[in-house]
């Protein structure tokens, strides 16, 4: 998948995971804070350890980077280069592409987030999208020898 230049003039942008998936984070979010806040009345009328209380601190910071992510992160192709905005931002060059693995379910996708795996060396990055056009040039990425080889097969 070395030679794959036909994605080179390709630029595409658009959300990582869709609306519903965000509606979704949101519900949690709301449920995990109102839990919290119900467990943070039976905490302070008991004695609590202080490493629990840095458990759940942490824990609930973790939440939030995260979804604070899941509301905000972009993925892109672009000019040879797949990028997704995350908590540690993800960037492979299509042409150090060894092998790419597009998963999408199609009745699920509003639940199961479409991602293209891929690898580069010894290296395995995951990058979702919601977008159509994000999601078209990962198929066509997916696809890469396959897709040129039938063009060549056609008169």
């Amino acid at each position: 998948m070395t030679d794959i230049y036909f994605l080179e003039e390709l630029s595409v942008e658009g959300p990582a995971f869709s609306r519903l998936i965000k509606i979704l984070a949101s519900i949690l979010m709301f449920a995990l804070f109102f839990w919290g806040y119900l467990a943070a009345q039976t905490i302070t009328s008991t004695d609590v350890s202080w490493s629990a209380l840095g458990v759940i601190g942490i824990s609930l910071v973790l939440c939030s980077i995260f979804y604070y992510w899941i509301l905000h992160s972009r993925t892109s192709v672009r000019q040879g280069v797949i990028e997704q905005t995350w908590i540690w931002h993800k960037r492979v060059l299509i042409k150090d592409l060894t092998q790419a693995k597009f998963i999408y379910i199609p009745f699920l996708s509003w639940l199961i987030s479409p991602r293209l795996v891929v690898r580069s060396g010894m290296r395995v990055d995951v990058f979702h999208a919601a977008s159509p056009e994000v999601l078209q040039a990962f198929a066509k990425l997916s696809l890469g020898p396959a897709l040129r080889e039938s063009k060549k097969s056609q008169p």
